[in-house]
């Protein structure tokens, strides 16, 4: 559906639940985004702010509320919707506005990646190359990122990171969004003709089984990026730096949840 349907179908979800309702549309100014939407929750004082939209607008919403008493809800209208679904939240509209409207609150822990906020993921390296590729592209959804992957990676060489610091060193199946840790996730160097079995099982859940998969679980941890890859956080290409220390926010972030 489009987006006037759907902003049709949040104000009569709204009205027929007595729910107020204030809608703010983004614009491409992220800046002006920003103070607007800050503005809006120091003024009006919301029981929540609900992000409409994929991943960017998560994040965009998401780091305004960090460390803020006011939960975020999310409608996941993207293409990706990583945190949503991490988060159990319906992927349809009707189903994720019965989530927002029953309002259960969780408090999830967010990162702060040298000083930059990120309440999802973040990489360095080949991934976050094919998001800077995606970003600048004028198409949109799987269908793009996909054919990046492909154009990127027949000549993509692996990079060297060095000096891995970590506080908390155990090995683990997987993380959870509020014990107070976050998880790094290594793919070491692998044959080429192992690429597709490699993102089969990073796109089916099952990377734990590759034997080029390490992951450790911290509290903070220091990686040391000599050869200046790119980085991303919640899809947002950053510019590469050397060193890159990442420190866990336990609880920052409340989130309205199933």
């Amino acid at each position: 559906i489009d987006k006037e349907e759907t902003e049709m179908l949040i104000k009569a979800f709204c009205d027929q639940a007595g729910i107020g309702l204030a809608v703010y549309k983004t614009t491409p100014d992220l800046a002006a985004d920003q103070r607007t939407i800050r503005s809006y929750v120091a003024d009006r004082k919301p029981d929540a702010v609900v992000a409409v939209g994929g991943d960017g607008t998560v994040s965009l919403v998401a780091n305004l509320l960090i460390g803020s008493p006011v939960p975020m809800g999310i409608l996941p209208m993207g293409s990706g919707n990583g945190l949503s679904k991490d988060l159990g939240i319906p992927q349809g509209l009707e189903e994720a506005l019965a989530v927002v409207a029953e309002f259960n609150v969780r408090n999830i822990d967010t990162l702060d990646v040298n000083g930059a906020p990120c309440v999802h993921i973040g990489d360095i390296g080949f991934n976050a190359l094919i998001v800077d590729r995606f970003t600048h592209d004028e198409g949109r959804g799987i269908t793009t990122y996909a054919w990046n992957t492909v154009k990127e990676y027949t000549d993509y060489q692996p990079k060297h990171y060095r000096e891995l610091r970590v506080d908390i060193a155990a090995a683990v199946p997987g993380g959870v969004v509020d014990d107070g840790r976050f998880e790094v996730c290594i793919i070491r160097n692998f044959p080429k003709l192992e690429g597709v079995g490699i993102l089969y099982r990073l796109l089916t859940g099952e990377i734990d089984q590759s034997m080029h998969y390490q992951i450790i679980q911290c509290t903070r941890a220091v990686i040391h990026n000599p050869d200046g890859e790119l980085m991303q956080i919640d899809g947002e290409p950053l510019p590469p730096t050397e060193r890159v220390e990442i420190n866990i926010r336990p609880g920052s972030l409340h989130v309205v949840v199933p």
